[in-house]
């Protein structure tokens, strides 16, 4: 498991590193307003291709280890992007026809455009990439990730020094990079027009999409409950507290999503497999060691940033963003690690069980209680109370999701592997409060090396994660492996 989880490490962390350097490049090129018009058209971006485009491949994840035991991978594979190409067709209609109805503001028309092409070719790479995964071909998956981060970027850039720099040169190089991504896997996107690669069954069509339909309703809920906060900080709050915010989200959110991607990247159809092949008790014993690999990195990461919000905001953003996003980047800290453990191990329980309907009994009361408190709380305490709303709401969904996951699936964690994760980063915080350094990229580094030093002499010597048994017993292996080689 761990292995595989180190191999998928250059896929998140070169978009970890672009991410951050888009942040500080262009919020120096852009004006607020161009820059505030291409985060409009990207966010509406995401929102869609989360809330529509997320159930297929999490679809083909579930069912992957299945087909290829019954031998039928062709088969789903037309299934599957049949129904791709089905929702994008739905899709393409709905918008054009909003589009000739509403008139877009001049200044984001253009891109608006042509994000319509941007979200089915990013969400076609993703499905693609699901089935590397659920094939695990790592290295065409971390090769496929880093291309469409660089290329994206590279092309962003090259667009604003071109073009002009609006939005729609920042929306048409990712346009490019994500033609690019999709057209390496061109045999998965042609395979539902290759009448002799396998037969189309009607009937795993049904199952597909029996699947699929209620993860569409739990990630539109899920959405929706995510980034209500800033539209509401931006009417109650005023466009200052809402650009702080944005801000400061960013920072905390891609790193940290990207790292408890780059677990469940891994884990995730690990646990399917072994539950096709071995049953649903080796299954649970998996699922529980998905949970404390997640935590294991995701803790230690969280708290680090936490505790490293004044060097982070001191080296990426400008002096009048610094103060804000500085005290805001420990509470998002907070709401990142309890996100990421709902939505990358609870969640899980859901999918696993094939009722992931069942997921909106957790995400809907969320839903409400954000929106309530962000009405009250907004007014009162501004952006604060926004990212303190998030906590609550995050937290919500963790309780509920573990209450009602464990009714379908038996979700649960080695409560001595919990404590031993949690006593790992108290010598990494205490490092970190102690030993200061410059506010400026050399102290930001110099924290980080500290800290994950610190975290892993501590993780290896407390065996978190079991870090230090596993590594024992590769070490073993190969010694094996030599004293047989010289015996030979």
């Amino acid at each position: 498991m761990y292995r595989q989880i180190i191999g998928y490490i250059p896929s998140v962390i070169i978009p970890a590193l672009i991410s951050m350097v888009m942040i500080y490049v262009y919020t120096r090129l852009l004006t607020p307003a161009a820059f505030g018009s291409y985060t409009y058209v990207f966010s509406a971006v995401l929102v869609l291709e989360s809330s529509l485009f997320y159930a297929v491949p999490t679809a083909v994840l579930r069912f992957y280890p299945r087909a290829e035991i019954k031998r039928r991978r062709a088969g789903l594979l037309k299934e599957a992007y049949g129904l791709f190409y089905a929702l994008s067709a739905a899709v393409v209609l709905v918008s054009v026809c909003t589009g000739l109805v509403v008139d877009l503001p001049e200044e984001y028309r253009l891109a608006a455009w042509l994000a319509l092409p941007l979200l089915l070719l990013r969400a076609a790479v993703q499905l693609n990439q699901s089935v590397n995964r659920s094939a695990n071909r790592m290295q065409r998956h971390n090769a496929i990730n880093c291309v469409h981060a660089v290329l994206g970027f590279g092309l962003g850039l090259a667009g604003l020094y071109l073009l002009g720099r609006g939005p729609q040169s920042i929306i048409l190089g990712l346009l490019l990079a994500a033609t690019v991504c999709a057209c390496i896997d061109l045999p998965l996107l042609a395979s539902p027009f290759r009448p002799a690669a396998g037969s189309f069954d009607r009937r795993e069509l049904v199952k597909l999409v029996d699947y699929a339909w209620p993860l569409v309703a739990a990630a539109a809920t899920e959405v929706i409950m995510q980034n209500s906060d800033r539209f509401m900080l931006g009417s109650l709050g005023g466009t200052e507290m809402l650009g702080i915010f944005a801000v400061a989200y960013s920072l905390v959110e891609r790193p940290t999503s990207l790292i408890c991607l780059s677990i469940t990247t891994a884990t995730f159809s690990l646990v399917l497999q072994v539950m096709e092949q071995q049953g649903r008790e080796a299954a649970r014993i998996q699922f529980g060691r998905n949970g404390i690999a997640l935590l294991a990195v995701a803790l230690p990461a969280c708290t680090g940033l936490a505790l490293t919000a004044d060097y982070v905001a001191a080296s990426l953003v400008g002096p009048a963003f610094r103060p804000g996003v500085a005290a805001l980047i420990p509470i998002m800290s907070l709401a990142a690690l309890l996100r990421g453990v709902r939505a990358h191990f609870v969640d899980h329980a859901f999918h696993l069980s094939g009722r992931p309907l069942t997921m909106l009994w957790s995400y809907g009361p969320a839903t409400v209680l954000n929106i309530g408190l962000n009405l009250w709380a907004i007014p009162r305490y501004g952006m604060f109370g926004a990212a303190w709303t998030a906590v609550a709401s995050q937290s919500a969904t963790v309780i509920g999701g573990w209450i009602l996951g464990s009714r379908q699936f038996p979700v649960w964690l080695p409560p001595g592997q919990v404590t031993r994760c949690v006593l790992a980063i108290v010598p990494m915080a205490a490092a970190l409060l102690l030993i200061r350094f410059p506010l400026d990229w050399f102290g930001l580094f110099a924290a980080v090396v500290m800290g994950a030093a610190v975290y892993i002499a501590s993780a290896i010597a407390l065996d978190a994660g079991e870090i230090r048994s596993l590594g024992l017993v590769v070490v073993r292996k190969r010694m094996r492996g030599r004293i047989s080689v010289l015996a030979s």
